[in-house]
């Protein structure tokens, strides 16, 4: 037995200790020969409590030592002594050395295993957390066939909603029933997690797996106070097949296959496969790529010409956009349009195209170059960005371009779910002279009530009706109805993707009025765009709208100078003395609510609001002695910003109204606001607070409760300001380290990154001189009322913060170091229980092993046993001494082993000379193996 783990002393009947090896007189100095072990040991004037001889305890257990506080395993093996009496061999083998982690040890295996696995379950539904689960499964994949299972994962469609009707409480509820539900099922998981929220991740037997039973199993029903509650989940399959991907990959494939589930393609289940992995990996790469390629216009732009059909000539162009990248060659736009929308890069794109349409048509104007209308398309998102939409607006305010050289493609995916929004903008698009063109008609949300119910110019059919022209007559009438349909109400028809003279005959018959695809040409890059322009006989690009009845009203030349430079606002003219109404454009016939209605000889209030008397908002009332006046007025459900004068319309006596409905304008304002005081309310009190103007370069305030932010007031640019708030801190490094993460460029670049908050911890003076951690804060806002950038910046005491944060850290670091040191102690109990059950004179197994082996209901399996006893060993010992007599016991042990190997029997060193064989082989004989046995040692 090693001396290195294990000590053993020996007692007589009487505790009385006989000897003691070196191990354990290293382990207790206090033992030693002569003395009661019980005084020695513990002091004690009689057997201690645990003591295994005492106690008649059989087999070795494990005690925690009161001595040196570590817990070791104890064995008592009954000797016979050289008096011929019965003694005690104590075999104790350490599990531990050092006091400090003892103390920290748990007494029992749960407690231990409690301790170190808290991070591998999940506490709400009793199941494992994402770390266990990959624990789990490198566990049964170490034992098993990989490609035998699948992962699945199954979250709750719309469960942010269920949370909310329901409460915290009420969707914890749900989450377990699922996890219940889904654990107790037929797919019977060999591993049950749930990663976050409502994902719950399984790993099952493919052969367990039932499209029909699954399909079943989304569709679960749960009963609350008397209610039942129907919902729908929605399920990603990963089937197991590469044993070299890691199951952190595979977990991240499943996710990927759950996010196709609900789609028409798939259905509430999808299976992962290469097609997803590639599109994954494909958008990936484009998302990572995307800002440095567009730095490097590597985005190239092409035209498509629009034909007239009745005269063959070019009246417009689409604006396309293809990627050259740089490995892949140029990228059309279903590679990487897709990507951009989900990971809200397409602004930036459709930023980047508008901008070099506009310098192109510049060139073409410079150069003396026939222009014609180029359409530029627009992205749903594009309609929540404010400054892209307002760069629009202003495009066409410089003058340097006609108004109607830029137009603009919308979806009907995009009308239909910004619905209101997308309309108010579209028109105000249309105001400045642009035209609205309804891109893919019939390819997704679109109906024909849609196309009245919006501002178009123009509607595009889709290829996929073009492309089925020739075959199905159903697709022809739809066509030839939504040509009509247009042409009723006043917009163009473009047919998109014609590509044969059969399809441009049957269009051309039914009354379309533009083509676009390839049967005239294919997209063109700018330059041969510009050689077909020169070629090209040019048409124009007139909407094929009915006359408005309206337009015929002409005021002479002196009245309208009234309405110059109003082609933006709503017009209303009536006379003072009776409030008839004289004249009203369009957008003021469209405030009114119906447009159709003539308004000549109504009264301005019958007309608009639907009134008997004079409204009690009138601007004419707030005109008092003024002849002009510019004024807001709120008439309960629209807020109008306008300017209002007296004027003489054919010499006689008006009053005239213009404006702007700004009710949308006052709302985003609102929201400004309603950001600010967030903001500031949110700020704890003590702190300063600092307001700039990044776009002006202007410092706006400077205040809060800190003394020292009170006291910068008057700065002249915000670099100055953030230069002299960077001096509270500290250290040199660090103030420059502040300036270049707050400095005005570096706000301005996050905010052209779309980040609309930037973050810094540092330490940082306060009023008291007192030198303390700090959370700094930089909100990056937009002003919708000067469309400039501006910042709220400021500062939070994290002291207390931070010291917690140490705290938790050095408590996860005290808990790594006692899991390394709990490891390392149950590596040396494994290798001290090994060496105790190992016979290392020998080569053979050890009593203990023997014990070990009878004491688990293993001896029913024995068919045969031998004793072997060497006679007179001790003489040998005594003749030739203790070194040949352990060589001949090492030989003897080695014949043994290679016995045993090729006979199945396993041999034991039972005590000093004795040996026991066993056999679990029925079919030999032993008494023969026997007498083999003495051949071979004899």
């Amino acid at each position: 037995m090693s001396d290195k783990s294990s000590g053993t002393y020996i007692i007589d009947e009487n505790y009385t200790i006989i000897s003691v090896n070196q191990t354990l007189r290293e382990l207790y100095p206090s033992v030693q020969p002569g003395k009661k072990c019980y005084q020695c040991l513990m002091k004690l004037d009689e057997p201690c409590p645990p003591c295994p001889v005492a106690n008649h305890i059989q087999g070795p257990q494990t005690y925690l030592d009161p001595i040196r506080g570590i817990y070791e395993t104890v064995d008592a093996v009954e000797v016979e002594l050289p008096d011929g009496k019965l003694g005690h061999a104590l075999v104790m083998s350490t599990v531990g050395e050092s006091e400090a982690i003892s103390a920290k040890l748990p007494r029992t295996r749960n407690e231990l295993n409690r301790l170190l696995e808290q991070e591998y379950f999940d506490s709400l539904t009793g199941g494992f957390s994402r770390k266990g689960f990959v624990r789990e499964c490198e566990r049964v994949f170490s034992r098993t066939e990989r490609t035998d299972y699948a992962i699945i994962l199954f979250d709750i469609h719309n469960f942010k909603a269920i949370n909310d009707t329901f409460g915290i409480e009420g969707g914890d509820q749900i989450l377990r029933y699922v996890f219940s539900t889904v654990r107790n099922s037929f797919l019977k998981p060999v591993v049950a997690s749930r990663i976050e929220s409502d994902s719950f991740l399984f790993l099952v037997r493919r052969k367990n797996i039932s499209r029909e039973q699954l399909m079943s199993l989304l569709n679960m029903e749960w009963a609350k106070d008397n209610q039942i509650i129907h919902f729908h989940l929605r399920c990603g399959i990963y089937y197991v097949e590469d044993a070299d991907v890691s199951i952190s990959r595979m977990i991240n494939w499943t996710i990927l296959a759950n996010r196709y589930a609900d789609q028409d393609k798939y259905g509430s289940y999808s299976v992962f496969d290469a097609a997803m992995r590639e599109k994954y990996l494909d958008q990936a790469e484009v998302i990572s790529r995307f800002s440095e390629s567009l730095a490097k216009d590597e985005f190239k732009l092409f035209y498509q010409p629009i034909i007239e059909t009745a005269s063959g000539k070019i009246c417009a162009a689409e604006a396309l956009v293809r990627w050259n990248h740089p490995s892949r060659g140029f990228l059309v736009p279903g590679r990487f349009i897709p990507a951009l929308e989900k990971s809200g890069l397409i602004t930036q794109l459709d930023r980047y195209v508008l901008q070099h349409v506009y310098k192109f048509q510049k060139s073409l104007r410079a150069e003396q170059i026939p222009i014609v209308p180029v359409s530029v398309n627009l992205s749903r998102q594009d309609f929540y960005n404010d400054s892209f939409m307002s760069q629009i607006l202003s495009l066409i305010q410089e003058g340097t371009l006609p108004a109607n050289c830029i137009n603009y493609e919308v979806t009907e995916t995009s009308v239909a779910i910004l619905k209101e929004n997308c309309d108010y903008l579209l028109q105000q698009i249309r105001q400045i002279g642009s035209k609205i063109l309804l891109d893919d008609f019939g390819s997704g949300y679109s109906s024909l009530g849609m196309i009245g119910d919006y501002s178009f110019d123009v509607v595009k059919i889709d290829k996929s009706f073009v492309d089925q022209i020739e075959e199905k007559p159903v697709v022809r009438a739809v066509i030839d109805a939504t040509i009509s349909m247009c042409h009723s109400i006043g917009l163009s028809t473009v047919a998109e993707g014609v590509e044969n003279s059969r399809q441009l005959r049957f269009l051309r018959e039914h009354g379309c009025d533009f083509i676009q695809g390839y049967y005239f040409s294919r997209p063109l890059s700018e330059e041969d765009f510009l050689s077909y322009l020169s070629k090209a006989q040019v048409a124009g690009f007139e909407s094929s709208a009915v006359a408005d009845p309206h337009s015929l009203f002409q005021p002479d030349l002196e009245n309208l100078l009234d309405l110059v430079n109003h082609f933006d606002q709503y017009i209303q003219v009536c006379y003072p003395e009776n409030y008839d109404m004289v004249y009203a454009n369009e957008m003021t016939r469209k405030i009114s609510g119906h447009p159709d209605l003539p308004y000549e000889g109504r009264k301005c209030y019958q007309y608009m609001l639907g009134l008997d008397a004079p409204c009690g908002h009138c601007p004419m009332k707030r005109m008092g002695d003024e002849t002009e006046k510019m004024m807001e007025v709120d008439d309960g459900s629209h807020v109008f910003r306008l300017t209002a004068r007296y004027a003489n319309w054919n010499n006689r006596k008006v009053f005239i109204e213009c404006g702007q409905d700004i009710t949308k304008t006052k709302i985003v304002q609102q929201r400004y606001l309603e950001q600010i005081r967030s903001i500031l309310e949110n700020i704890p009190e003590g702190q300063g607070v600092f307001y700039m103007d990044l776009t002006a370069d202007k410092w706006i305030s400077s205040g809060g409760n800190a003394e020292n932010a009170r006291a910068m007031q008057k700065i002249k640019d915000v670099d100055t300001l953030i230069r002299r708030i960077a001096s509270f801190v500290p250290d040199p490094e660090g103030q420059e380290n502040f300036f270049s993460i707050f400095c005005r460029s570096a706000q301005l670049k996050a905010y052209k990154e779309n980040r609309r908050q930037i973050v810094l911890e540092t330490e940082s003076y306060y009023d008291d001189h007192s030198i303390r951690w700090s959370r700094i804060t930089a909100h990056l806002i937009d002003n919708p009322e000067t469309d400039h950038v501006e910042s709220v910046l400021y500062g939070v005491d994290i002291s207390s913060e931070k010291a917690h944060i140490e705290e938790l850290e050095q408590a996860r670091m005290e808990k790594e170091q006692l899991r390394r040191q709990v490891d390392k102690t149950w590596k040396m109990y494994t290798q001290a229980d090994h060496d105790r059950r190992y016979d290392f004179l020998t080569g053979l197994e050890s009593r203990l092993a023997l014990y070990h082996f009878t004491s688990h209901n293993e001896a029913d399996s024995v068919t045969g046993v031998m004793m072997l006893d060497l006679d007179d060993f001790k003489l040998v010992n005594d003749k030739y001494g203790h070194h040949f007599g352990d060589e001949c016991l090492k030989e003897i042990g080695r014949l043994l082993v290679d016995f045993g190997a090729h006979h199945e029997i396993s041999f034991y060193r039972y005590g000093g000379e004795e040996i026991v064989g066993l056999s679990q082989n029925r079919r030999i004989d032993i008494d023969a193996l026997s007498r083999q046995t003495l051949d071979i040692i004899n």
